[in-house]
């Protein structure tokens, strides 16, 4: 398991464009180790630079570009969410930040299927 949601993601379009980590900087310009520490989570919150030259490599959809910007901000997102949103393109950007930004008591976490169908029906009762 990947130890953030940015690396998560990440990795995730980086195998769905079936490129691998020194593909995906040779493409980018970026640094090799940088793109690999970014994908374990030794490195977060990489610079706008950074970001937009993996973006235009990975050439994710518009909602996973979106979320990837987003995670780059808040990288300890829950993987498994993260993970979970990128196989379902169905689930909006906005009921993905907020089933991100729900806190939880003690560290067990919700499985992002349940946490995502309570964010919908709030969201749809507003």
């Amino acid at each position: 398991m990947l130890p953030t949601g940015f690396g998560a993601a990440l990795n995730k379009l980086r195998e769905r464009r079936t490129l691998s980590l020194r593909e995906l900087s040779t493409l980018a310009e970026v640094d090799h180790a940088y793109v690999y520490r970014l994908e374990t989570g030794e490195k977060t919150n990489p610079s706008d630079e950074a970001l937009e030259k993996l973006i235009r490599v990975l050439k994710p959809g518009a909602r996973d570009a979106a979320m990837l910007k987003w995670l780059a901000a808040h990288p300890d997102t829950d993987p498994n969410l993260v993970l979970y949103v990128l196989d379902d393109p169905r689930v909006p950007l906005e009921h993905f930040t907020a089933a991100a930004g729900t806190v939880h008591r003690g560290t067990a976490r919700p499985d992002p299927a349940k946490l995502l169908e309570r964010v919908r029906k709030i969201m749809e009762e507003e």
